[in-house]
């Protein structure tokens, strides 16, 4: 948490309703369940790898079909994509991975998933659950974002009541000063370790970090001496590691809701919208 509660840097309103990352107005609920599929993308190989997953994204958009997700590429850290998909519950999750293992989605995804070989040496799916009560002003339109932080924070086991304290530190130390960021935290279920944190911190333009830099001394004069003290105490015995990711959105590899493209056609409708006609395409974009 040294991003984000030190340096006042909050957390993303990240993806909304059983399809993947709906287009969303200050109302919309956040998803209970989100796949963080993750692809370790080969030395030099990254524009083939965006094109390979442009093939992906105009195949679902030739078939309409009903689930979108939301491509980024890391610009810190290892050369990496992630594809981030939201769901109401894990019964959706199911529907999705059956819908997407049918014979005709197989036939036309099958040779993009051979070729990804390609480009990646490597993928990991993790499943994560939304944790409400450590949320913090959760909503947004995150149609208007072009970048994210995402914050991974290993806890320590055995130091739940630590982080929660250090958690509710930050909420009202945030409240006291009218911070104005939109946190929301993931906690890994599936594909992580025990006690994985994912936070996403949603920006429009890279300018905002200098803000939220700015930020930080209200924030720490809001703590105040006792509360300084007792944040790094509750940051050392509850957080073993704490590693922060700059990405970028896709939008060529990205499947964006119809209601982003009317949002913002330029940068939402990419160049490769036209797509062959085709029998049908996976509500799950899954790599195995």
């Amino acid at each position: 948490m040294r991003k984000i509660l030190i340096a006042a840097v909050a957390v993303v309103w990240l993806a909304g309703g059983a399809a993947i990352l709906r287009a969303q107005d200050q109302s919309s609920p956040i998803p209970k369940v989100l796949l963080i599929d993750r692809e370790m993308v080969k030395f030099g190989k990254d524009a083939g790898h965006e094109k390979n997953e442009a093939a992906f994204a105009r195949a679902a958009a030739a078939v309409k079909s009903p689930d979108h997700y939301l491509a980024v590429t890391t610009m810190s850290g290892p050369s990496e994509a992630w594809f981030l998909v939201g769901f109401d519950s894990y019964d959706d999750l199911q529907k999705a991975s059956e819908y997407d293992d049918q014979p005709k989605a197989q036939a036309l995804f099958g040779p993009l998933f051979e070729k990804d070989a390609d480009f990646v040496s490597d993928s990991t799916q993790i499943i994560a659950t939304y944790n409400e009560k450590w949320s913090y002003q959760p909503n947004m339109n995150i149609a208007e974002m072009r970048y994210f932080e995402i914050e991974t924070i290993q806890r320590r086991e055995g130091h739940d009541k630590d982080w929660e304290d250090l958690v509710a530190l930050y909420q009202a130390a945030a409240a006291k000063v009218n911070l104005d960021e939109h946190d929301i935290f993931f906690e890994a279920s599936y594909g992580a370790h025990g006690g994985t944190v994912y936070i996403f911190t949603p920006r429009k333009s890279l300018a905002e970090l200098d803000t939220a830099m700015a930020n930080s001394k209200a924030f720490q004069d809001a703590l105040g001496p006792d509360g300084q003290k007792k944040w790094a105490e509750l940051e050392e015995a509850a957080i073993a590691s704490d590693t922060a990711t700059l990405v970028r959105f896709n939008p060529e590899m990205s499947y964006a809701p119809e209601d982003w493209v009317k949002s913002d056609p330029d940068f939402w409708a990419p160049k490769h919208a036209m797509a062959p006609k085709t029998a049908a395409a996976p509500a799950l974009k899954k790599k195995e």
